[in-house]
């Protein structure tokens, strides 16, 4: 992975290749913010900028040995830790990293801003619990005693560092007193679970959402997209490019003419409506009905600064969206905007606990119908 691999990030890819060029780089770093923001992507690229000799004032040479072996994820001097499950036979407190490095490499190279749901999906265990263990703790150690065998630093990554548990205070002292030339890069999305005495160690460099801008290039670069449906991307994705690379792989997004055909049924309370759109909801699956609820949410969070403002000039909405926002504003004020999202709220957390799926959008649709009911006839046409 290189700098000018990930997509925006210009202001944070700057800082911390002055960092190495002032040679002012803190030997423990703790990369932190939300899902798909590119921390891992950072950290790898980071990696393999510090073990590059020839390296520019903005990246790696991407063309020495050492580039060839940290882009494969096989440098002898870049080491990763990331949580696991038990593996075969053996205990899982014996269980490490190394026992996983064929899929890690397959994973970090085909999604590099995947999330834990994915890497576990990876791994043919969906449904187990992943943790860093004692004897990961141990093997950190243990990889950053030892002398460089060809690079300027010996490297250890720890993905998902909030998995640490208690187990973070094995890793103070080497933290708090490293070998020369030792660089520890913790990645956290929440940072909230780790141990205060671990964030105090750490120099903390949080990671924004990627820019409008550079999400969109990616969208286009990847996907035949409409400029609607990219605009309706680029806004549903907030920054997260996991986000955008999940939903990007559809044709067309239907998300805002489904969610208006929802409402619409919804008002008439027509029996014979509101069952064939539970048939033709239903088939979708559960993870595009958690896609289509999550355009819902983001929807009515900018409806909301429409009724806020009174302008949709800022709004993160298509142009479409944006006049069918407009003409809501005769049907759906605060309130029902308020409880219209507790529904879609609701169901997300109903879809994680299995509810069939006819037997949820059915109560959803009754409650948004009972929601909506008031003396205006006319709705969104």
């Amino acid at each position: 992975m290189y700098f000018t691999d990930i997509p925006g990030q210009a202001e944070l890819k700057s800082y911390l290749t002055s960092l190495v060029a002032k040679n002012r780089l803190p030997h423990a770093m703790l990369l932190t913010g939300g899902e798909g923001y590119g921390k891992l992507a950072l950290a790898l690229a980071l990696s393999t900028y510090l073990q590059c000799p020839n390296k520019t004032d903005k990246d790696a040479c991407k063309a020495c040995p050492s580039c060839n072996k940290a882009n494969q994820l096989i440098h002898p001097d870049i080491y990763y830790a990331y949580p696991v499950i038990k593996k075969d036979k053996l205990k899982r407190e014996d269980t490490t990293s190394q026992h996983f490095l064929p899929e890690w490499r397959t994973f970090v190279t085909e999604q590099p801003y995947g999330n834990m749901k994915d890497w576990l999906r990876q791994l043919d265990a969906p449904d187990k619990n992943a943790n860093i263990n004692v004897a990961e703790c141990n093997q950190i150690y243990k990889n950053l005693g030892l002398k460089t065998y060809e690079g300027a630093y010996k490297i250890q990554l720890i993905w998902y560092a909030e998995l640490l548990g208690k187990e973070g205070n094995r890793l103070l002292k080497i933290i708090e007193e490293p070998r020369p030339d030792t660089v520890i890069i913790l990645i956290a999305h929440d940072r909230s679970a780790l141990l205060n005495t671990l964030i105090s160690r750490c120099q903390i460099i949080p990671v924004p959402p990627v820019d409008d801008q550079a999400m969109q290039q990616l969208i286009e670069s990847k996907y035949e997209l409409s400029s609607e449906d990219t605009q309706e991307l680029t806004f549903l994705a907030a920054g997260n490019i996991r986000k955008a690379l999940s939903l990007g792989v559809q044709n067309e997004l239907t998300y805002s003419e489904d969610l208006i055909k929802w409402l619409r049924v919804s008002y008439s309370g027509d029996p014979e409506a509101i069952v064939a759109l539970v048939d033709e909801l239903a088939p979708k699956g559960r993870q595009e009905l958690v896609n289509f609820l999550d355009y819902g949410l983001h929807f009515f969070r900018e409806y909301l600064l429409l009724l806020n403002t009174g302008t949709a000039n800022n709004l993160r909405l298509t142009q479409t969206e944006k006049e069918v926002a407009q003409k809501m504003q005769k049907i759906i004020n605060f309130d029902k905007t308020a409880q219209i999202q507790v529904v879609f709220e609701q169901a997300l957390g109903y879809i994680k606990r299995n509810l069939a799926l006819k037997v949820l959008i059915m109560n959803m649709t009754l409650e948004i119908s009972h929601i909506l009911k008031s003396e205006v006839d006319n709705f969104v046409s």
